[in-house]
């Protein structure tokens, strides 16, 4: 009765194993299968690249915490601009404060632009940009 049982086991493992595998297997074919959304090329400006034109820009909330610290000062972001005019690949480069970075980040996220061109076509280019928090 015992061999029955560890022979059961076994066929059971192998089973869940083989399943495993090829759902593994599945999933990165279909991974594999996906268009890159992010391949398209990114220029620098200059060279016949003309700077995006920015549209919509609120600016950001100061937060209690920096409103009280009196912090004044400027957090420089870093960024990919569509050639749909859309913020990508958001990131601090020159941080201020954490909760003021945090505030950057989210108003420059929902920011549109005209995008930049390239031969009087629309491009998608890196940006930085300074987001300054001051106090009057």
């Amino acid at each position: 009765m015992k061999s029955v049982k560890r022979a059961f086991a076994k066929s059971a493992l192998l089973t869940s194993a083989a399943s495993l595998l090829l759902l593994l297997s599945g999933c990165f074919a279909l991974a594999q299968d996906q268009p890159d959304k992010t391949s398209e090329t990114v220029y620098e400006l200059g060279n016949g690249v003309k700077a995006p034109k920015p549209v919509y820009s609120p600016n950001p909330e100061y937060t209690d915490s920096a409103r009280k610290k009196k912090i004044n000062g400027s957090v420089t972001l870093a960024m990919i601009v569509t050639a749909e005019g859309n913020v990508r690949d958001l990131k601090v480069v020159k941080g201020l404060d954490k909760g003021l970075d945090k505030q950057a980040l989210a108003a420059v996220s929902t920011w549109k632009f005209e995008p930049a061109t390239k031969d009087g076509k629309p491009v998608a280019v890196h940006l930085n940009v300074d987001v300054t928090f001051k106090l009057y």
